[in-house]
């Protein structure tokens, strides 16, 4: 079988190539290409379209082929022949340069696909059909089917007559649509990433720590922020660090607290036991290790968009550290990833330099903070992402 992903389109909506965003520390494009490598029927990988996002060592402006640096996987690049004809044209590609007989065909901007995906369409391939086309809640997801090469002539045709349109391509060629719902595939295998907050969607919750040293405010900044995020209709939890091993969410404790001030849901943990509270589902009540409260957190709280993180000012987390006059003068915090500081002081007056570029804030201008924070996500972190 030859995988072909498809790099042609205009990512006109999400304004960057989709084949660079960036997403668990690899491209969209290195995601795909050292996913269906692993595909034990997988004979080769093209990439079809534009060379735009198709970079590596080895890639020059009309690249060869990409290697992942990882993997090891290599995928040989098909540039598009007759422009602006969109996806149409990848897959004459596809099917003419293709070695095998079958061909797997996969948007760029479909992170979550998976090999399963052809591994399962396969087992439908027969002598009746030339496309299997898998149905997700009755609609057809043709960039990621299964064609026959001999169906060449067929697209060739439809190219010849400037009929783009996909569904006219299983008017003439016979096509057996999959429902997916009567597999074991999840649906999420089959989402696409079109626009900017598709991408945000996908990156969420977002998560930073509130830090500092003991006593310098970060429980009454932790209210503030969950407070603020609440006014713009943010759904937020927080996890607290906690240097003691005995704690419990009764009234008058940080994490009722928290939950007073509208957090979804609440975790403690310290170097011996953790506590995580939060809403059950189906009766089930489910812990994490504490190393995994976060994605315990986003687990049972679904629709996180925040997660914030009292304490940890040593990680690398992205982070605010709060500073206060009588207890800390100057930062102390692992200063990567450093969001803002919020004092009830001038920093300038402080002790040790303030970190170049850095906001510096009024502790008690929770808005202008809860901004830091959105500006540092939300506004600039898909340029973060399609830097490559």
């Amino acid at each position: 079988m030859t995988v072909a992903i498809l790099c042609g389109g205009k990512s006109s909506r999400m304004g960057k190539d989709k084949a660079a965003l960036i997403w668990e520390g690899k491209t969209f494009l290195e995601r795909l290409v050292s996913e269906f490598s692993e595909a034990d029927d997988c004979d080769e990988i093209l990439i079809c379209g534009k060379a735009e996002g198709v970079q590596g060592p080895n890639c020059g402006s009309e690249p060869e082929f990409l290697q992942d640096q990882k993997s090891g996987a290599k995928a040989r690049f098909v540039p598009d022949q007759r422009r602006e004809k969109g996806p149409l044209e990848g897959i004459r590609r596809a099917l003419g340069e293709a070695k095998s007989d079958l061909v797997f065909v996969c948007a760029v901007d479909m992170p979550f696909a998976a090999k399963e995906i052809p591994s399962y369409l396969k087992e439908f391939v027969c002598s009746d059909y030339d496309c299997y086309v898998p149905l997700v809640d009755g609609r057809s997801e043709p960039l990621c089917a299964l064609y026959k090469k001999s169906i060449l002539p067929v697209v060739e045709g439809q190219m010849a007559a400037d009929d783009l349109k996909l569904s006219r391509l299983f008017e003439k060629a016979p096509t057996k649509f999959v429902a997916v719902e009567k597999s074991s595939l999840p649906k999420k295998l089959f989402a696409n990433v079109n626009a900017p907050q598709d991408f945000l969607a996908l990156l969420k919750p977002f998560v930073f720590c509130v830090c500092g040293i003991k006593n310098s405010g970060k429980t009454r900044m932790v209210l503030s922020l969950l407070s603020e995020a609440q006014s713009k209709g943010y759904k937020c939890a927080v996890v607290k660090r906690d240097g003691h091993d005995s704690f419990s969410d009764a009234p008058g404790t940080d994490t009722f607290k928290f939950s007073e001030a509208g957090a979804l849901g609440t975790a403690v943990f310290s170097d011996k036991r953790f506590m995580l509270c939060a809403p059950e589902i189906d009766g089930k009540a489910k812990t994490a290790a504490a190393q995994e409260l976060v994605q315990g957190l986003t687990a049972r709280c679904p629709g996180l968009d925040f997660v914030i993180i009292e304490g940890l000012k040593d990680s690398a987390l992205p982070k605010i550290e709060v500073l206060r006059r009588e207890v800390s003068e100057r930062p102390s915090c692992n200063q990567e990833n450093l969001i803002c500081l919020a004092s009830d002081f001038t920093l300038d007056d402080a002790s040790g330099g303030v970190p170049t570029g850095v906001p510096t804030m009024d502790s008690t201008d929770a808005n202008g903070i809860f901004s830091c924070v959105e500006k540092y996500f939300l506004q600039g972190i898909i340029d973060e992402a399609c830097s490559n």
